[in-house]
C-alpha cells in the first residue's frame, strides 16, 4: 500500500471515529425531542430501530408513575439509581428556576431506556412509541399508525407488556372502539407481499397476542379457534429455523404457554373438544369473515 493511500485510509478512519464520537456525545436538541407533555419534567431517551435516530420524549414523571408500575418503581429514589438521580437533578433545577416547567427541555433529567420490547426490526418504533406515551398521558393527540391497525395494536401490546401499562392501553383501544372490531377493513386485507393464508395467520396471531397481553379474552378465544381450525405454518415444521418468522415477531411465539398448549391439543387428537361444548371456546366462526 502506498503512503498516500495509507494516509487517505487513516484520514477516513479518523473522520469516521469523530462522527461516531459526535453522535454518541450528541444530547437532546429541538430536532430530536418529542414533546408528549409540554410542561414535562423528564426526558425519556430511546434508541430507535436500526437506521432510526435516537429520540427524547418529554414526559411528566407524575403521569408515568400513575399510569405504569414500571415507571413508578424506576423513578422511586429508594429503589433505583435512576430515581435517585432524577430527584437530585430536579432539586438542582428548582434552585435555578422558580418552576421546573420553565426549564428548557435540554436541561431536564434524562432516563435512558435501552429496550422497549421485542418490536420486529422491520417496523419503525417512533410512531408506536409516541402513541404509547400519548396514551399514558391521555393527550388524545394525532398519531400515525404503524402498518395495519391489527399490527399497530400488537405493537402497542408489546410496549404495554414491557412497561407494565396494559390497563391504560386497553382503556384507549376500548375508547377507540377497537375491542369489538372483528371484520377486516380494506387496508388490513393484505400484509405486504405475504400470501393470503399467511396474512390471515399473522392477523389472527397478532389479535391473540394482543388479547393475552391486554386482557381481551374474546380475541384470545375467537382467534385461537380460527388458528386451530386452519392450522399454523409454525406447527408444520420440524424446527423454528425452518420458518421465516417475520423478523421473530413475538406473535409467532404466543406467550403464557398458549403456543405449547395449542400444539399439544392438536397432537393429542383432542380436536373433538374444540366444538364450543367443553372448553369455553366460542362456536365455529367462518374464517372468510376475518
Amino acid at each position: 500500500m502506498s503512503s498516500t493511500l495509507r494516509s487517505d485510509v487513516a484520514q477516513s478512519l479518523t473522520k469516521a471515529e469523530k462522527d461516531i464520537k459526535q453522535q454518541l456525545l450528541q444530547g437532546p436538541n429541538e430536532d430530536n425531542i418529542i414533546a408528549i407533555e409540554s410542561d414535562g419534567d423528564l426526558l425519556i431517551k430511546i434508541h430507535g430501530q436500526p437506521g432510526e435516530a435516537t429520540l427524547y420524549y418529554r414526559v411528566s414523571s407524575i403521569v408515568l408513575q400513575k399510569a405504569s408500575p414500571y415507571f413508578d418503581r424506576l423513578l422511586d429514589p429508594k429503589k433505583f439509581s435512576e430515581g435517585a438521580a432524577f430527584g437530585t437533578q430536579i432539586k438542582i433545577l428548582k434552585e435555578s428556576y422558580p418552576d421546573v416547567t420553565m426549564a428548557p427541555a435540554t436541561a431536564l433529567p434524562i432516563i435512558h431506556i435501552s429496550d422497549v420490547g421485542p418490536i420486529p426490526a422491520r417496523f419503525p418504533s417512533k410512531n408506536v412509541v409516541t402513541h404509547f406515551f400519548d396514551i399514558l398521558h391521555d393527550t388524545n393527540s394525532f398519531w400515525i399508525m404503524t402498518g395495519t391497525l391489527h399490527n399497530h395494536i400488537a405493537l402497542l401490546a408489546i410496549l404495554a407488556d414491557r412497561f407494565d401499562a396494559s390497563k391504560p392501553v386497553l382503556g384507549h383501544i376500548t375508547d377507540q372502539g377497537w375491542v369489538h372490531m372483528h371484520k377486516e377493513t380494506k387496508e388490513n386485507k393484505k400484509e405486504g407481499s405475504q400470501s393470503p393464508a399467511r396474512s390471515k395467520e399473522i392477523l389472527w396471531r397478532q389479535r391473540i397476542f394482543a388479547g393475552l397481553i391486554l386482557g381481551v379474552q374474546d380475541w384470545v378465544m375467537s382467534y385461537s379457534r380460527l388458528l386451530i381450525d386452519a392450522g399454523s405454518e409454525r406447527w408444520k415444521i420440524a424446527s423454528d429455523a425452518e420458518l421465516n418468522v417475520d423478523d421473530e415477531a413475538p406473535w409467532w411465539y404466543l406467550p403464557r404457554g398458549l403456543e405449547g398448549e395449542t400444539v399439544l391439543l392438536i397432537r393429542s387428537n383432542l380436536g373433538e373438544l374444540i366444538d364450543g361444548r367443553g372448553v369455553g371456546i366460542p362456536p365455529r366462526i367462518n374464517p372468510r369473515d376475518y
